[in-house]
């Protein structure tokens, strides 16, 4: 469970993918350092950078419009001075795809761009790709298992479906494995309209999305997702919520199996 800038107290769900795939970015250019007052003496990485930062940008352009992905860089690295040509810049960013399959094709687009724009600046560069997370996908039988729990603890007009989005989380890993669902938790002063969408309310804190420095999250809300994690693990344990769909392993499939009976 995640939490969300949607009304207090309410569960979003969504079947397919919650979340995209993800994978961590590390891109090195390096030239060749020298003063700033020379800098023929030298090789600026500086423009080879701003090429791949400005190329970064038009890479959407070169996929499936129908699946969302986003390249972002958030941070740069520069070993330079106000006076000094720097030898090297290092840009850490992150690629999200809503489709698995279109990680690999946006990873070979990137290396190109970033190998090519450095060289047309007489620069070297390359791109590592860092902790790959598949996506986190709920299964429409996880979710009907869920379902019946979400709605006693919270109401069933407080259950929503929501869309997907490009976040990510690494429990991907144990849903894929073993089976699992992956839900939001409302936390914000918020209600929603007539077409399912959050806006802010009267007098209320607004809407802030999650990462941002105004982000906050309501107590009372905190309370309400600790007793659905509690009333979900119980109703797991007792075999009320269960599936016995299989789903994919490293290795073909892995049942998820019912938990056995509690002992008298």
């Amino acid at each position: 469970m995640h939490v969300t800038p949607y009304p207090k107290g309410y569960v979003g769900y969504r079947i397919g993918n919650q979340y995209g795939a993800s994978v961590l970015v590390r891109i090195v250019v390096t030239g060749r350092q020298t003063h700033g007052s020379t800098p023929w003496q030298g090789v600026d990485p500086m423009p080879a950078v701003g090429a791949v930062l400005t190329g970064i940008g038009q890479l959407y352009r070169q996929v499936s419009a129908f699946d969302p992905v986003t390249v972002s860089v958030g941070h740069v690295e520069d070993v330079g001075r106000f006076n000094i040509v720097g030898e090297t810049v290092t840009l850490w960013g992150t690629i999200r795809t809503a489709v698995e399959s279109d990680m690999a094709e946006v990873r070979r687009r990137l290396t190109a761009l970033v190998e090519h724009s450095a060289a047309a600046y007489g620069a070297t560069a390359t791109a590592e790709y860092l902790q790959p997370v598949p996506p986190v996908h709920n299964s429409a039988a996880w979710v009907a298992a869920g379902l019946p729990t979400f709605r006693r603890v919270v109401g069933e007009e407080r259950v929503v479906e929501t869309g997907g989005t490009l976040g990510y989380d690494d429990v991907s890993e144990f849903v894929r494995r073993f089976g699992g669902l992956y839900v939001t938790l409302g936390v914000q002063d918020a209600a929603l309209d007539a077409s399912g969408r959050p806006v802010p309310v009267e007098g209320g804190r607004g809407l802030v999305t999650n990462h941002n420095p105004g982000f906050y999250a309501d107590d009372s809300a905190l309370v309400t997702g600790v007793r659905l994690h509690a009333h979900v693990a119980y109703d797991h344990l007792r075999g009320a919520l269960v599936t016995r769909e299989e789903t994919p392993d490293a290795g073909g499939t892995l049942p998820v199996r019912r938990p056995p009976s509690r002992r008298p």
